[in-house]
């Protein structure tokens, strides 16, 4: 075999896993979390939100229920740990952290109070 139709293989092969490998992104397994700062009022509340995706169409989509959430300023927010609702409870500042590894991005959500 020639090495010009050595080449001519590698070639194809090399460009069959390039353009096989950004097809559906299967296995990626990417995530970040939705929002990761937000100013609310005493009283109000959001739901923060884990979200997986892939890296080449970069769309990542919502997880309920993958992440477990929790914040040691108590006195600041009160959280959901199962829905991860964070809601305001005094003005001051807090993060609010899963319990999940996040790949991509800050891995808190950093909450001010006012």
């Amino acid at each position: 075999m020639s090495s010009a139709s050595i080449l001519t293989i590698l070639a194809g092969a090399t460009l069959a896993l390039a353009t096989s490998s950004c097809g559906d992104c299967a296995g990626v397994g990417l995530s970040r979390l939705g929002e990761t700062e937000r100013t609310i009022a005493v009283g109000e509340s959001f739901a923060a939100t884990y979200e997986e995706g892939g890296s080449c169409n970069e769309h990542f989509a919502p997880v309920p229920d993958r992440a477990r959430w929790t914040s040691a300023e108590t006195t600041v927010v009160a959280v959901d740990s199962i829905t991860g609702r964070i809601t305001g409870k005094q003005p001051g500042d807090a993060l609010v952290v899963p319990n999940i590894w996040v790949t991509t991005g800050p891995w808190s959500v950093l909450v001010h109070v006012r």
